[in-house]
């Protein structure tokens, strides 16, 4: 469900860069509709150069890396950014998602799935809202490679339910636009402010990876455990930033996942967990905010707390990885 993304967008603080060039366009217009010149899931030869793939499988090579940019004519109005860090999650699946708080997710997938007896690429969008769990799946109905414009529809209500378009531009921008039930759902104008290495070509194998009923892939998790000297005197949050370049102390930089927990009155810790993360080394950045206010303001300001900053962490390729980090300064 898309509107879980505009929850997310809250808890995203600003950051910096210019886009990189997509890139060059490798096939002409292809129908991935029933009854056209090809039909869902045909193989067309024309993504990467190695053997056949199913049709508009190379969207996955041109998502690949960190967008940012504004989310705009959502339900709840615009919001002035949300960051996706798309990378494999495994050989067949792309992935990426952005939080708001434990509660509150937006994720990104995408894979070949069977559908109506034909292998087809598919655009998962779901997370959590208030807790409960949302997960959606739109089947690409038609794509221009040349044009590098991509094409889904929900795989059981149609377009007329949900209409998703992916339309990327030469300076490296991205337009993800959504209506639901005829109504702008979703706007997302972004920006590739980083590029990520995928395995060439990707997926590397495009056998279905199910029928529209499997999970996603199991990923590494990750918990940062934050500790400060003094118990707050009133409720504040604990704010973790990963990123792959350092932050200033104004947390301007490319956030590849941001999320922050409750600190309760009194408290000295607090548990921030990171689920489906990339494996990877990141720049680690904390935040003590006690006056609760940096959800609108994108960075820290007087009063609250600091880490050491841009401290090296890794998360493994499986299983649970932990980090501390210590509140050591306060602005």
């Amino acid at each position: 469900m898309i509107l879980v993304g505009v929850f997310a967008l809250l808890g995203s603080p600003a950051c910096t860069g210019a886009g990189e060039a997509t890139a060059s366009a490798t096939a002409s217009t292809t129908s991935a509709t029933a009854g056209s010149s090809t039909s869902p899931g045909e193989s067309t030869g024309e993504s990467t150069g190695e053997g056949e793939q199913v049709a508009g499988s190379q969207l996955m090579t041109e998502l690949g890396g960190l967008w940012s940019g504004p989310a705009a004519q959502t339900p709840l109005g615009t919001f002035p950014l949300m960051n996706m860090d798309f990378r494999a999650s495994d050989p067949r699946t792309l992935f990426g998602r952005v939080d708001l708080d434990a509660e509150n997710s937006l994720r990104f997938g995408f894979a070949i799935e069977t559908h109506g007896g034909d292998d087809v690429l598919v655009f998962r969008n779901g997370g959590y809202f208030l807790g409960i769990l949302r997960d959606s799946r739109s089947a690409l109905v038609d794509y221009d490679a040349v044009a590098h414009s991509w094409h889904f529809c929900d795989v059981d209500g149609g377009c007329e339910y949900v209409d998703t378009r992916f339309e990327f531009a030469q300076d490296g921008t991205l337009v993800l636009d959504v209506k639901v039930k005829g109504e702008q759902h979703l706007y997302w104008d972004a920006t590739r402010v980083e590029t990520r290495g995928l395995p060439q070509p990707f997926p590397v194998d495009d056998a279905p990876v199910g029928e529209g009923d499997q999970d996603f892939p199991v990923m590494p998790t990750l918990k940062v455990n934050v500790q400060w000297l003094v118990g707050l005197a009133a409720a504040g949050e604990v704010w973790v930033i990963l990123s792959e370049g350092p932050c200033d102390l104004q947390m301007s930089c490319h956030h590849s996942r941001s999320q922050r927990a409750t600190a309760a009155v009194g408290s000295t810790q607090a548990d921030v967990l990171f689920e489906q993360i990339h494996a990877d080394t990141y720049r680690l950045n904390v935040i003590l905010d006690r006056n609760g206010n940096m959800a609108e303001t994108g960075y820290p300001d007087a009063g609250d707390g600091v880490s050491v900053p841009n401290a090296s962490i890794t998360v493994a390729a499986t299983g649970e990885s932990s980090a501390a980090a210590t509140i050591i300064v306060d602005l």
